[in-house]
């Protein structure tokens, strides 16, 4: 049990917790110091993580756990599990919200693009018209409904990711449209 528990006995447990509660973070850092770096080539390992995501996502965790010392909301027991796990979490939140980063600039540039589009009214015009009928559905109830992509798959009974893609390729189409006529 010790071991799930950075080598912590209950009672080493306990002054860790008073410790901090009084800011005395010798302890803790002596305690996290191996952990911090195991959690990294865990991090490295198992996620694909580069070495400063793995850092950033081990140190925001670790911030956030002794936080949770402080505060009483951890009990002796799987210590060692909850931060690796914490950890983990942390990174792949940061990945998801760069994700989301990049799919929000790509979602301002198409807005943008369709903007410029609407501005070049008769090339616009004339690539629309050739466009097929589940692409104009797709694009106008996205850009013009302002629906969510799971609010369109939800209506047209289809999955996220292929109403995703049928958009993807509609505005790859509607640009070669409109590059033609230009």
């Amino acid at each position: 049990m010790e071991n799930k528990n950075f080598g912590l006995t209950q009672a080493d447990f306990d002054r860790l917790v008073v410790d901090l509660k009084r800011n005395d973070t010798f302890f803790f850092e002596q305690v996290f110091t191996k952990q911090f770096e195991e959690t990294i080539v865990y991090l490295k390992r198992e996620n694909r993580a580069d070495h400063e995501d793995a850092y950033d996502a081990t140190m925001d965790a670790l911030i956030a756990f002794r936080l949770r010392f402080v505060q009483g909301k951890l009990s002796y027991g799987n210590l060692r599990f909850l931060f690796t796990k914490m950890a983990s979490q942390m990174y792949l939140k940061s990945k998801r919200s760069k994700v989301q980063t990049v799919d929000n600039n790509l979602l301002v540039n198409e807005e943008t693009v369709e903007t410029e589009n609407r501005e070049m009214s008769p090339e616009f015009n004339k690539a629309w018209q050739k466009l097929g009928a589940g692409c104009k559905d797709v694009l106008t109830k996205y850009y013009y409904g302002k629906m969510k992509l799971l609010e369109i798959a939800d209506e047209l009974s289809k999955s996220p990711a292929t109403v995703r893609k049928q958009k993807e390729r509609c505005i790859k189409k509607m640009k070669e449209l409109i590059s033609v006529e230009i």
